[in-house]
């Protein structure tokens, strides 16, 4: 049941030998695992049917922790930390830029979680996600990230989503993997670098709250873009909020909002003037971010294998690459030709995607800066929110209606 993430994992972190001559074995996903990676999808499909359960109709923090062990031992140990939301991403990525084929059962595993998203949210990252379920189960002691930090933190795996999309398209690589840090836990293979990465994030975790879930996960924007138009909101209480506090001290995601008092007409004026600066300053954003793509992109390009070809062959270095490609019958100037245009696509790519980072920073502080609907209860941020049921257990009115069930 492992091999298929097992095999993902070394491809990814042990790349093939970049030869021209060198033809990898003839073992493709579809025909490794088309069996397993179905099973997967069923027993997924099981576990966010039961998340969800436990989330919304039970209203459970104790049923979420088991849904979390459950998903730990399951998706996290037996299925060798798969399905895993940075190699989702990293496939479909790559196949959809090439144009291959992209197994149905693989396509599935990406699919689902999003779709369950816009109907509950984020059950999937709750404990369906491996990677999310390790995080709640070892979380030990709260130490809160200070709001306007949490949000610029919040803009790193945008960044990353944006970046890792444009080295899916040109075939750069497989980078993202090596931010993968809990893989070696799953896979019991403690080799460093790597084991370096993963006690530093599960040291980390023990204090803030799913690190990796909120900073870095690529697939965490898009399921936070997903669950913000999610059928099911999530309630902190079924009765009227008595605005203890509790909830929003208990939730250490930052996912509870407090109640939007009434304005004064200062505060509106504030707020107006805000707004406007904002827009003001977003064809600014658009032009850093573009900058910031455009001298980004030699950087990028760097990492692909005929780059770094073509730079040995300029630099006279006889290495094992150099050796196998003179052997093969493309001329210097068909690779050189081959990477001006490889160049200049991701210089166009990069600076695009810089464009639109600047433009979803700009977004992001202009949703921060607005008001929100006038109301005298705390609610629940529907894209921030993990479905880890704390509120539930932090919520004294919600103590009290399990105590009465009991």
């Amino acid at each position: 049941m492992t091999h298929l993430s097992v095999l993902l994992a070394a491809q990814a972190r042990f790349p093939a030998p970049e030869f021209e001559s060198y033809t990898l074995p003839e073992m493709s996903l579809e025909e490794l695992a088309s069996d397993s990676v179905l099973w997967r999808v069923l027993v997924l499909c099981v576990f966010l049917v039961v998340g969800s359960l436990c989330f919304y109709k039970w209203r459970s923090r104790k049923a979420m922790l088991a849904y979390s062990l459950a998903g730990l031992a399951v998706f996290g140990f037996i299925f060798a930390s798969c399905p895993c939301p940075v190699g989702m991403f990293q496939n479909i990525a790559e196949g959809v830029a090439a144009g291959s084929y992209i197994q149905p059962g693989v396509l599935l595993l990406f699919a689902i979680p999003l779709a369950v998203s816009l109907f509950a949210g984020r059950v999937f990252c709750g404990g369906a996600c491996p990677l999310g379920a390790i995080q709640e189960l070892l979380h030990w002691k709260s130490v809160f990230v200070p709001r306007p930090l949490d949000r610029i933190l919040r803009l790193i795996p945008v960044l990353l989503l944006l970046v890792f999309t444009v080295c899916a398209i040109f075939g750069i690589g497989f980078p993202l993997c090596y931010l993968e840090p809990y893989l070696p836990v799953f896979l019991l293979d403690f080799a460093t670098p790597f084991a370096i990465l993963s006690a530093v994030f599960l040291l980390v975790g023990l204090f803030i709250s799913r690190p990796f879930c909120r900073y870095v996960c690529p697939y965490g924007v898009l399921l936070r873009f997903f669950s913000m138009f999610s059928l099911l909101k999530p309630q902190i209480t079924s009765h009227e909020c008595v605005n203890c506090r509790l909830c929003e001290q208990g939730c250490p995601n930052g996912a509870v909002l407090p109640p939007e008092n009434a304005e004064t007409a200062v505060q509106h004026r504030t707020g107006s003037r805000r707004i406007s600066l904002l827009v003001a300053c977003i064809p600014f954003a658009l032009f850093a971010g573009g900058l910031f793509g455009y001298f980004s992109a030699p950087v990028l390009s760097s990492f692909h294998r005929d780059v770094r070809l073509q730079n040995e062959l300029d630099a006279g270095i006889r290495s094992e690459a150099v050796e196998a490609f003179e052997s093969t019958k493309t001329t210097h100037e068909e690779l050189r030709a081959r990477v001006v245009k490889l160049q200049n696509g991701v210089l166009l790519a990069s600076t695009a995607a810089g464009v639109l980072f600047g433009a979803l920073v700009m977004a992001e502080l202009i949703a921060e800066a607005r008001r929100r609907r006038e109301e005298e209860v705390y609610s629940i941020d529907a894209s921030l929110c993990f479905c880890c049921g704390r509120c539930y257990a932090a919520c004294p009115l919600e103590r009290k209606e399990k105590h009465h069930e009991k």
